[in-house]
């Protein structure tokens, strides 16, 4: 929608949007995604408006269960890496989950490498964002300028954190995170018996022609 909302599409819009936020938070935290702190932020633009919906989760010790829900203007975000246009993504989320937590503290970039996280990104390896003077949209915007041949990444660790992870929709960037922690945790596993190696010829093609996004690959050329 171009037209600016009214008051109402506003208010059923943000409704929605906790909702969403409300569920993505449950699964990623029965399924033992989160860490203990739980921390799950999340920032949604909401697509064709100048809005910038902020939910954040209160700490497991808060007596509260309520997420807070701010509301501001796109426009004053200038360092959202929901301004790099190349991603294509409308939300942010900052979570910390312990395996992607242990790449993020090893100062590694993370290689993808489970089947079930690849079919649905075209990216080969989240980065790591060891210069935290520069902010996350700067080394990204970065990034894709060096390689236009490699796949937009689909987040970025926070070195000694947690990580940002980008994408359409609360509960489709929800369902990354998932996908990309349990990679994560069995490519962990792995190591105890000689670790996680490459794809072997064809594996890819495979999943990616079960999301329709092998099509993509090709058109695009991505190499990584």
């Amino acid at each position: 929608m171009s037209e600016k909302f009214t008051e109402a599409q506003l208010v059923e819009y943000v409704d929605q949007a906790k909702a969403d936020a409300l569920h993505a938070f449950g699964f990623l935290r029965e399924t033992g995604t989160l860490a203990a702190t739980w921390t799950y932020h999340i920032s949604h633009r909401i697509p064709g408006q100048d809005i910038l919906l902020s939910i954040r989760f209160p700490w497991p010790w808060e007596k509260s269960r309520e997420p807070v829900v701010a509301i501001e203007k796109f426009s004053d975000k200038k360092e959202s890496i929901l301004n790099e246009a190349r991603l294509d993504a409308d939300t942010v989320i900052h979570a910390h989950t312990p395996y992607l937590a242990a790449w993020s503290l090893a100062q590694k970039d993370f290689p993808i490498l489970y089947v079930a996280a690849q079919r649905h990104l075209l990216a080969r390896e989240i980065p790591n964002h060891l210069n935290r003077t520069r902010s996350v949209l700067d080394i990204i915007s970065e990034r894709l300028d060096q390689h236009p041949d490699w796949a937009p990444p689909p987040g970025l660790l926070e070195s000694n954190g947690g990580a940002n992870i980008w994408g359409k929709g609360i509960i489709g960037t929800s369902q990354l995170i998932l996908l990309i922690e349990e990679a994560a945790r069995f490519q962990a596993i792995a190591e105890q018996i000689g670790g996680a190696k490459e794809y072997t010829p064809g594996a890819l093609d495979v999943q990616w022609k079960r999301t329709g996004l092998l099509e993509q690959v090709r058109a695009k050329g991505y190499v990584k």
